[in-house]
């Protein structure tokens, strides 16, 4: 009497489509996967709670804006010494909130220029969920407190939050924009990150850099670090060659994602700020 029934042996061919069929079922997991959790990539709010920066509150004063959909949005802002000097809005990346920029808001109040760290939806404690649009009328609402009370406006985004510049530099009068470390799109860095997966068309958010910047007539500075391993300089070479204009690009040797303004960014921005200055001065003393 057998204990186990007895199956014929399979052949190689059923064994080979057993195979293909469980390695398709788990692409198809693991692309719906990473469909359904691609807002945590983009947003990963888990590291955005709200941090509390002494010498940031010190400087500087907390305001709240209202976005167009009706969100009250708690930022930080500091007025500019004069009415000559511009207020310099910064939009952050993605894996952290408005005090991790505080030490380049810092330095620019000091060298003189009013600031606003903007914060968007879902970040810092603020209400709501981050998603393109949204983000985009975030920055509205910033821009629209700044220009209340600046006449110069200069846009600074970093990584993420050189997307959402990028958009309003599109839409408003600005005098520069300058961006940190940004992506063609948000795509191009998830189709190389992901090779596997078709993300071109299944990404939701793509804040299409490379598609808008030449809209742009502003002056502009880009600067990103040689070793930046999650965006490629290729990236800032590519926004750089299609930018029209009056246009800067600055490689900060051997600077990676999140050093880049303490290993050489600084001296680039302080002396593209600075030239703008100068050549208001001259537009002032041509006038008279």
């Amino acid at each position: 009497m057998r204990l186990f029934p007895h199956y014929p042996p399979r052949s190689m061919m059923e064994l080979l489509g057993l195979l293909l069929a469980a390695i398709a079922l788990a692409y198809l997991a693991a692309l719906g996967a990473l469909y359904w959790l691609q807002g945590r990539l983009v947003y990963p709010l888990e590291q955005t709670q709200t941090i509390v920066d002494a010498t940031l509150d010190a400087h500087t004063q907390s305001i709240s804006v209202r976005t167009q959909d009706g969100l009250d949005l708690i930022a930080r802002y500091r007025a500019p010494p004069d009415a000559a000097s511009p207020t310099i809005l910064l939009f952050h990346g993605n894996g952290e909130d408005l005090t991790q920029r505080a030490h380049i808001a810092l330095e620019l109040i000091e060298a003189g220029y009013g600031v606003l760290l903007a914060e968007y939806r879902g970040y810092g404690g603020n209400p709501g969920k981050p998603h393109e649009a949204g983000l985009y009328a975030d920055a509205r609402a910033a821009y629209a407190y700044a220009a209340e009370r600046s006449r110069s406006i200069v846009l600074h985004g970093y990584s993420l939050g050189s997307g959402v510049a990028v958009q309003l530099a599109s839409e408003c009068r600005i005098d520069a924009l300058i961006l940190e470390a940004p992506f063609t799109s948000i795509v191009d860095v998830a189709a190389a990150r992901f090779r596997l997966f078709p993300v071109r068309y299944l990404a939701r958010d793509r804040y299409d850099n490379l598609a808008k910047i030449a809209s742009i007539h502003a002056p502009l500075l880009i600067y990103g670090g040689t070793r930046d391993f999650v965006i490629p300089p290729a990236h800032f070479q590519r926004l750089f060659d299609a930018a029209k204009g009056d246009k800067h690009l600055a490689f900060i040797e051997g600077a990676d994602h999140i050093d880049v303004w303490t290993k050489g960014g600084r001296t680039h921005v302080m002396q593209f700020l600075a030239s703008l200055k100068a050549r208001d001065r001259q537009k002032v003393h041509g006038a008279d």
